[in-house]
């Protein structure tokens, strides 16, 4: 069995643009519900990473070192951070006797809805009233881009670990991938400055300064990257499975049948 990094992050979109999640006790409250080690004991089956918005070490160049992946939204006391969300929701003006009612919504797809299902619970748990909704592949793109949802999980799977490739296309102000709406002057400045560093060591330093700022914002949840596992039969031959990218597994010109 081969297993290798997938370049794929299960992310959580909260809706900036729509009251209450425009208030940020609220989207925090949200990120600080969902703990990170259930859902890979959970939905992910223990086939997931921890990270940030960039692929984690040591697949991914770019990623965040492990003692700072620690300090980030959900990945504490899974106890005493649902604790920290339910004041959080209760100084924006939500609790037992008027809870927040939102909708999950997800793509209608196992991988999708195993996660989403899992986060209507997490939400439960801190007193927010979540139900779920599951949408068609052909709707949800465009549903997405509209910004017609309240809160949302959704998957991101990155063609190259490189850091304009994901920042400029899913965390600037006006991109049309941009699905939660998201918008910091800061953060677009130190995109484009990142992206002008020909140091490497200074590039990275600016790198995981961007991406510790993005899951503090809550701008697109990190809940893990996922990992893929691979099974064939002795008699396939030269087949490789490349550890960063599930866009690279389907070119098989130099794959042979010894049998």
């Amino acid at each position: 069995m081969l297993v290798s990094e997938s370049g794929v992050n299960d992310n959580v979109l909260v809706n900036f643009k729509r009251p209450p999640f425009t208030d940020p006790r609220v989207r925090r409250a949200i990120n600080l519900a969902l703990d990170r080690k259930a859902y890979v004991v959970g939905p992910r089956q223990g086939a997931a990473t921890f990270g940030g918005a960039m692929l984690p070490r040591p697949a991914g160049v770019w990623g965040l070192p492990a003692a700072e992946v620690a300090k980030l939204p959900g990945m504490g006391d899974a106890a005493k951070q649902k604790a920290e969300a339910r004041k959080l929701l209760a100084e924006a003006g939500f609790g037992p006797r008027n809870p927040l009612k939102l909708t999950v919504s997800t793509r209608t797809l196992a991988i999708y809805v195993d996660t989403a299902s899992w986060m209507v619970d997490q939400l439960q748990l801190v007193g927010i009233d979540a139900t779920l909704e599951q949408i068609e592949t052909g709707v949800w793109h465009p549903k997405m881009t509209r910004l017609d949802y309240q809160v949302a999980l959704n998957l991101t799977g990155l063609g190259v670990d490189d850091p304009d490739a994901n920042f400029f296309e899913n965390f600037k102000c006006g991109s049309p991938r941009n699905y939660s709406g998201y918008c910091s002057e800061e953060i677009d400045r130190l995109v484009a400055e990142q992206s002008q560093v020909l140091d490497r060591a200074k590039r990275a330093k600016l790198v995981h300064e961007i991406d510790v700022k993005l899951q503090l914002d809550g701008a697109r949840p990190i809940l893990g990257w996922g990992r893929q596992y691979s099974l064939h039969w002795p008699h396939v031959k030269n087949w490789v499975q490349h550890n960063n990218s599930i866009y690279n597994q389907s070119r098989m010109q130099d794959v042979w049948l010894d049998k």
